[in-house]
C-alpha cells in the first residue's frame, strides 16, 4: 500500500506548508520527513495537524475504488 500524504492534504484544501506550520516544522524538514519512508510518528503528526485517521493517508486498494465508483 503506497503513501498518498499528498493527495491526502490537497484533498482537505491544504497545502505541505500548512501542514508543516501546524507541525512546527518547515516545509524542507517536512519534504524530508514524508520522502522515501516516513515514521510512524511523522504519519500520526501529520494526521493529527490534518485531524484526520492514519490510515486516510495511504492510497486505496485499486479494487476497493473499483467497488466504489460503480
Amino acid at each position: 500500500m503506497a503513501l498518498n500524504i499528498k493527495a491526502a492534504i490537497a484533498l482537505r484544501g491544504k497545502t505541505m506548508a500548512w501542514v508543516a506550520n501546524k507541525m512546527g516544522v518547515k516545509l524542507p524538514t517536512l519534504s524530508e520527513m514524508v520522502s522515501g519512508n516516513p515514521t510512524v510518528d511523522t504519519l500520526e503528526r501529520i494526521a493529527a495537524a490534518l485531524h484526520c485517521d492514519v490510515a486516510e493517508l495511504f492510497d486505496r486498494p485499486v479494487a476497493w475504488q473499483e467497488r466504489r465508483s460503480r
